[in-house]
């Protein structure tokens, strides 16, 4: 029935054409065509099939052009014809125009600039008539708008009816069902095409983020609490689709605000059916917030004013100035576009939280809630991922220096590091407990006009870190192994003979490692910070604990650096990894510079941890206690801490939803 609307539709349009027939509605301008030559043109008689071929080749050619430059206005004008004239589009010509319209959109005026008073009168069953202007009391911006969802939506249909659906075309189908409220028929639509992959063992399509999110969206908007927190679990559990930190705050902002998260609330209908432990409540608060910090490191400061905003609106007139028998909360509602002010009062116990704060550097203490922060180390699997894509790196990083595409040639720096690996596993003798990243250290307050790679430094850090009980490891670029080189000034260097003492006895004591030329020598003094180092740890727990007087807490192997580690080549890492690799091993130093081998009397090292609690969301049990001495009175919960991307490294936007507890004395 599709195909033979479209085929009338072509054989009008032809016929009014090679008729030498005018459109409706459009005056006869046969007089002024002659003058052009039109007229003579049109006796050529054009065949009729040779006019059709021409009319696909135009089209196709069309779809390519857009597709390729990344235009969307000539789109609509195409996409009016394509109607007008019933043509039937090859596959990969709709496939073309359905990659135009879903991932650069459709112009909002363009196609009724183009359609306005150039209306077909004939209507298919697929699409409504193709008419612009002001009809019916709707304006041309209310039409423009509908245009920007119906001829995606359009494309959609017809690439789906010629064709396997693809997760692009249903893409663009769902965003139309939802734009116009029907967020049931979208789920839907989606459920049928993901049973369809299911079914067919021999697809590759994947559903991805995109196609999920306007559903989940319009749930939450219309307060359907139970079909967002279904929707949600299903995106969880589709593997292509890679949930954003927005997406945990929208859902959890929806619960708020509806008041499923006061004690006194009742259960989310279906909750405990999907999988959740809990179906209202702080407790599916603390639920949800877990499986967020699995996902995601921290939230914008965006996302931080709609959760307090959620949490204001949901927690209204929980207000209790007489006593502390319930939960009560002050919290106000900001305008969206204004900032977060800053909190360091403590909050009652029984205070409903959500605060911007700053954490004490040295403490990790919060200044509302009192909870402490924890820094979060590298768990052995972790640390055997950062060991492998480390690997993985050292390969890309060696093909791109040396600018060798071919198939084996990252393969060397790869035998290299893991060389440096097994080294550093099999080796008798004491454990590392130091890796110094040696160019750093040797260049460290060199920027005067004598300054230079010094070696001096180096020894000095060695000999620092031996007085405090440590075993060092130096790690130098190839080019510093040499009695002369480049510096970093691109100057020439030669070493003395007091500084060729100091390499060559750090070489022969295995204090120093010479990396090998082209390779990259963060990779391996990042690498070395991880290693298991087997033979010589022997199973050992290598960390020192707080207690000990001589040596600064913390993990070992410790990396000794200033470097910021902001090179864009870390972003490859796995952010989780590399920032509890960073919070966990980095140490960072200060001393005065020595200028050649010389130092000011009484020159001393500083160390620091770079991180004393990991930046990523946590949370932390907030103390039990009593309020105002009653016994029945007693108040605990989990203290969230979130970082916020656009605060201060130290700010957070916390959340601290009071629960009452049971009194064990009292049973």
């Amino acid at each position: 029935k599709f195909l033979s609307v479209l085929k009338e539709q072509q054989e009008i349009f032809q016929s009014k054409l090679l008729n030498q027939s005018t459109f409706e509605d459009e005056p006869d301008n046969s007089t002024e065509q002659t003058s052009n030559g039109f007229e003579e043109d049109q006796k050529k008689n054009l065949p009729s099939s040779q006019f059709w071929q021409l009319s696909e080749i135009l089209l196709a050619s069309l779809g390519r052009y857009c597709a390729r430059r990344a235009r969307s206005s000539p789109m609509e004008v195409a996409w009016y014809k394509v109607k007008e004239s019933g043509i039937v589009l090859s596959r990969d010509t709709i496939s073309n125009y359905l990659h135009v319209v879903s991932t650069m959109g459709i112009d909002l005026l363009g196609l009724n600039r183009f359609g306005s008073n150039r209306g077909s009168t004939h209507k298919s069953l697929l699409f409504s008539s193709s008419t612009g202007g002001s009809r019916g009391g709707i304006n041309e911006e209310d039409e423009s708008l509908n245009n920007a969802f119906r001829i995606p939506e359009e494309v959609s249909t017809y690439h789906d009816l010629l064709s396997r659906p693809t997760e692009s075309s249903v893409s663009l189908r769902v965003k139309a069902l939802t734009s116009k409220g029907d967020a049931k028929g979208a789920e839907e639509l989606l459920e049928n095409f993901k049973e369809s992959i299911l079914s067919d063992p021999d697809s590759k399509e994947l559903i991805r983020l995109r196609t999920y999110l306007p559903i989940f969206k319009l749930y939450c908007e219309s307060k359907n609490v139970s079909a967002a927190l279904s929707v949600f679990r299903q995106m969880q559990s589709t593997p292509g689709v890679i949930l954003d930190p927005e997406n945990y705050v929208l859902l959890l902002a929806t619960i708020a605000e509806n008041g499923f998260l006061r004690n006194d609330s009742p259960p989310i209908e279906g909750a405990i059916d999907i999988g959740y432990k809990h179906s209202c409540g702080p407790e599916l608060f603390d639920e949800i917030a877990t499986e967020m910090s699995n996902e995601a490191l921290e939230i914008t400061s965006a996302s931080a004013r709609r959760l307090y905003n959620s949490l204001a609106i949901g927690f209204e007139n929980k207000d209790d100035s007489t006593g502390h028998d319930s939960l009560i909360s002050t919290l106000k509602e900001v305008h969206p576009l204004a900032p977060m002010p800053l909190t360091m009062q403590p909050a009652q116990r029984n205070e409903l939280v959500a605060s911007r704060v700053i954490l004490d550097r040295s403490t990790g203490i919060c200044p509302v809630t009192n909870a402490h922060q924890r820094l979060i180390l590298l768990e052995p699997e972790q640390r055997k991922q950062l060991h492998d894509e480390l690997l993985e790196l050292s390969r890309e990083q060696y093909a791109n220096y040396t600018r060798d595409e071919s198939k084996n040639s990252g393969e060397r720096a790869a035998q290299e590091l893991r060389k440096f690996a097994d080294w550093l596993d099999t080796r008798e003798g004491e454990p590392y407990t130091a890796i110094v990243d040696g160019a750093n250290v040797a260049y460290y307050m060199q920027t005067f006009d004598k300054g230079k790679f010094n070696l001096h430094q180096i020894k000095f850090m060695v000999d620092t870190l031996e007085s405090l009980g440590e075993k060092p490891l130096v790690i130098i670029p190839f080019k510093y192994g040499s009695n002369e080189f480049y510096s970093s000034k691109k100057e020439l260097q030669r070493l003395d003979p007091i500084e060729r003492q100091i390499f060559k006895e750090l070489n022969s004591s295995e204090k120093l490692y010479r990396v090998p030329p082209r390779c990259l020598d963060d990779y391996y003094w990042m690498l070395a910070s991880v290693s298991d180092q087997t033979a010589s740890r022997k199973g050992r727990d290598l960390s020192v604990p707080s207690s000990d007087p001589k040596r600064w807490p913390g993990t070992r192997p410790a990396l000794i650096s200033n470097d910021q580690m902001r090179d864009h080549k870390y972003g490859l890492l796995d952010p989780r990894l590399f920032r509890r690799w960073y919070g966990c091993h980095m140490v960072n130093y200060n001393f005065s510079a020595f200028v050649n081998g010389e130092c000011v009397v009484g020159n001393e090292i500083g160390f620091s941890q770079a991180d004393f609690f990991s930046r990523e969301i946590q949370a932390n049990k907030c103390s039990v206690e009593e309020v105002d001495g009653e016994e029945n009175n007693i108040w605990g919960g989990n203290a969230w801490h979130f970082p916020v991307s656009d605060w201060d490294l130290d700010e957070r936007f916390v959340v601290r939803i009071p629960k009452r507890q049971k009194n064990e004395s009292t049973k």
